[in-house]
């Protein structure tokens, strides 16, 4: 099964929204963490329900919940980060041409 069939953009678009709304990800026993990511553990619960997959594992040494806030946050400063390095390239490439 393709991982398109399962994941739509929006659903990624939620689940990354959720994920930035968490503060002080390196302390989970912040009131800032436990809320927010209380909301995306939700979602992968929800989102493993539908779809038939294993729920999130949460244990003293592991968290699918905290792996996955990290995983995107960090996706989404690499977005960002290639967003404006195209930009400042372009310009870059405009002025030296233009």
């Amino acid at each position: 099964m393709l991982p398109s069939s399962l994941y739509t953009p929006s659903d990624w678009a939620e689940l990354f929204t959720l994920c930035t709304q968490v503060e002080d990800i390196n302390d989970p026993q912040s009131p800032h963490y436990i809320g927010p990511a209380d909301q995306v553990w939700k979602w992968l619960c929800e989102y493993s329900k539908t779809h038939d997959l294993p729920q999130p594992e949460e244990t003293d040494k592991w968290s699918d919940t905290r792996h996955v806030i990290k995983e995107a946050l960090m996706f989404l400063d690499k977005f960002a980060e290639n967003h404006l390095d195209d930009f400042e390239n372009r310009k870059n490439n405009s002025v030296v041409g233009g």
